[in-house]
């Protein structure tokens, strides 16, 4: 009975901000900050957030990670990005995300993106930017069969399997460095996954950087067709070169973030977040980062 409300609890936390492919917390930075979207154009969570982000990395980039949503072993949820430069169209983002429900090692569903990004500097000098970027997501979705009333699956539901495309697009803008404003929409063709349309959502970023070691970033998130809204505020400040911490809070309902990053050598770094619930356990995450 516990697991099944904690998947109850679960399915409404994800439709009322999203699927999960546009899950807002993928990332530690993300958890720690409560969902906040950034608004720099130099950022590798353009892999699952605004895409815009990646248009200023030149470097190879890979990260993955791993959270069991609300701290339940049956509710994983894993993320793999990879950012890489190719001939003509230089540096791209693939990533892929999978989240599953399981009972006494049996999986109920689950829930599979995968994804490229890719992110563009329109303008660029040495006071102003402005980048755009575009998503791709191939979405996979399966549900095994039910035990039905007698328990063996001899009277129960078949499985199913389902899938769709989606398309992500994001745009932001830079002042010097320290000033950055960005808007990102998902789901902008609306897909079909079991005959509903999946939500649509938009994201508006403000970001400031007063200062090297410190960044903030607030956020306003809504789904298309919906007057409710989620306002995201996240916090980062690199303690040194090696450690960083951040912050984050966010309504609607109200959570609260936590993490950091720690630099283990020059092209390594490894994080941890967690982020309360106002209902259930709270979600902690890890991640590395290879640079």
């Amino acid at each position: 009975m516990k697991i099944i409300f904690h998947i109850i609890v679960l399915t409404f936390s994800v439709l009322s901000s999203q699927v999960f492919s546009d899950y807002s917390y993928t990332g530690t930075a993300q958890t720690a900050m409560a969902g906040s979207i950034g608004a720099e154009a130099y950022s590798e969570n353009g892999l699952f957030q605004n895409p815009a982000s990646m248009a200023g990395i030149d470097d190879k980039f890979v990260i993955a990670g791993q959270s069991n949503i609300f701290n339940q072993s049956y509710l994983p949820y894993q993320y793999l990005g990879l950012i890489y430069k190719m001939p003509i169209i230089n540096n791209v983002g693939i990533s892929f995300r999978s989240l599953s429900t399981k009972n006494s090692g049996v999986k109920l569903s689950s829930e599979n993106a995968l994804s490229f990004s890719k992110g563009m500097l329109l303008q660029k000098d040495k006071n102003s930017c402005l980048a755009v970027g575009f998503r791709i997501n191939a979405l996979f979705w399966e549900q095994g069969q039910s035990a039905g009333a007698s328990g063996d699956g001899s009277d129960g539901l078949g499985a199913l399997e389902e899938s769709a495309i989606g398309f992500d697009f994001g745009i932001i803008g830079g002042l010097r460095d320290r000033y950055w404003v960005g808007g990102y929409l998902s789901n902008i063709n609306s897909p079909i996954i079991g005959s509903q349309n999946l939500p649509r959502k938009i994201s508006i970023s403000l970001g400031f950087s007063p200062f090297d070691q410190v960044y903030t970033n607030l956020s306003m998130e809504r789904l298309l067709g919906r007057n409710d809204r989620q306002v995201k505020l996240g916090f980062k400040y690199n303690l040194d070169s090696r450690i960083s911490l951040l912050f984050g809070a966010q309504s609607n309902p109200n959570r609260f973030g936590l993490g950091f990053e720690y630099s283990l050598l020059k092209n390594i770094v490894l994080s941890y977040s967690i982020l309360t619930h106002h209902v259930m356990s709270e979600t902690h995450s890890i991640e590395i980062k290879i640079r």
